[in-house]
């Protein structure tokens, strides 16, 4: 918002539906930079979902009715079939219990979206007693995927807020050491490398909050006992289970 960018002409924007406005109008700066050249204008593609919505503020968007030209994308290929019955679960409960920054109309969309069939996975939905048996299971099913043929690159482990990640990076990895020195396997796991979503395409298992996850998939999510503001509780749930291709795991402990 600060930058004038007067060498580019064309804007491609996704997740626009978590844009905010408190350092401004990002919509009309967009807008202005694409129709600088007004007998050449540049494009402006906007892509977003509002069953997703991870806040409760002002996203800066036109108006539905003013989203013109639009296109709807209903099919949906990235989760195996699983994933995708739940996914349609969590969605009927947005559309029935939506944020009031949400446009009503967007939400007709869950009676339109299709998903590709036939995919294999897996959903499970686990309690534990306390945050460190949570952590030294997820371990223990991680060292399981990698005999499996998994590798770090294919996982993700997803919290609700971004203070989280460093609290349960260390726990993680200590847990991750302790399960490979108890067993003989063949293959040393120490080597296993935790990071942020930053770097998508590495070899290590992400650890990363929810929404800077947003956008991004691997094969194996593990969600980390979410919590938000009962408004939007479901849409950050649905942002966090449709991150998974193949596997999902969301873990809780009693509160």
């Amino acid at each position: 918002m600060k930058n004038d960018f007067q060498k580019i002409k064309h804007i491609i924007i996704d997740e626009a539906q978590n844009f905010r406005t408190e350092d401004g109008d990002w919509y009309e700066k967009a807008k202005a930079i694409t129709q600088r050249k007004k007998d050449c204008p540049g494009i402006l593609w906007i892509f977003l979902d509002y069953f997703q919505t991870t806040h409760l503020s002002c996203s800066g968007l036109p108006a539905l009715t003013a989203q013109y030209p639009r296109e709807e994308l209903t099919r949906v290929i990235r989760n195996a079939d699983p994933i995708a019955k739940y996914l349609q679960e969590v969605m009927q409960e947005v559309r029935e219990n939506p944020p009031c920054n949400i446009p009503p109309a967007s939400l007709e969309m869950v009676h339109k979206a299709e998903w590709a069939q036939g995919i294999p996975g897996y959903v499970e939905i686990m309690e534990y007693l306390d945050m460190e048996d949570m952590v030294f299971q997820v371990a223990k099913k991680c060292h399981f995927l990698f005999r499996n043929g998994y590798s770090p690159k294919d996982i993700a482990v997803l919290f609700s807020k971004a203070s989280e990640v460093e609290i349960y990076k260390d726990k993680l990895l200590r847990a991750m050491r302790k399960r490979n020195t108890s067993q003989l396997d063949g293959e040393s796991d120490l080597l296993v490398q935790i990071q942020d979503a930053s770097d998508i395409m590495a070899n290590h298992i992400v650890l990363d909050s929810v929404r800077r996850f947003s956008g991004l998939e691997r094969n194996i999510v593990f969600g980390f006992n979410l919590t938000a503001e009962p408004d939007i509780f479901h849409n950050l749930l649905l942002c966090l289970a449709s991150r998974a291709k193949k596997h999902l795991y969301i873990l809780k402990v009693p509160i």
